[in-house]
């Protein structure tokens, strides 16, 4: 593989997800998303405002591997059902125009955090003892592009329900 191949796969996987999120949203009036049933009793801006505080809880781990012994809070978190409705209730009540802001922010954090990253420690499955033998490549699949790609696809099968 090439010098910078794995960082240039994912910063490609990173962008993909993005699009094909945008995609399942674009055309959608700010009423249809705010209207419950996406995820559960979610809407498209709940599923918006869940995936910017993973990416955001990311890009807080990707800041601090300077410090590899500092267990990052992402890898922390024991019951995600619990974190998940936690920071449901803190965003719920917050406009659809700032969580669309903060979604789009973050993932610009994200993609500069990642392109800042060598090759060794996106790769490298010893670095971090906290990710139990996985690279740090996995950590960033699971909560950014592979948790976009599945909150997608949810949103397509609940427009097609809806006829949206």
């Amino acid at each position: 593989m090439e010098k910078g191949a794995q960082k240039q796969a994912v910063l490609e996987q990173l962008r993909c997800a993005r699009a094909n999120l945008l995609a399942a949203i674009e055309g959608l009036s700010p009423n249809d998303m705010l209207r419950p049933g996406v995820v559960g009793f979610w809407s498209v801006k709940d599923v918006l405002a869940h995936l910017t505080v993973w990416e955001s809880e990311l890009v807080t781990a990707l800041s601090r591997l300077d410090r590899p012994s500092l267990v990052p809070h992402i890898v922390q978190i024991d019951d995600i059902d619990a974190f998940n409705a936690e920071q449901y209730q803190i965003n719920a009540p917050r406009p659809l125009q700032l969580v669309l802001e903060d979604f789009h922010g973050v993932h610009k954090h994200l993609l500069r955090a990642v392109e800042a990253l060598d090759e060794r420690t996106l790769t490298d499955v010893r670095k971090f003892r906290w990710l139990e033998g996985e690279p740090l490549v996995y950590l960033i699949a699971d909560c950014a592009y592979w948790h976009e790609d599945e909150h997608a696809e949810q949103i397509r099968q609940w427009r097609a329900e809806q006829g949206l």
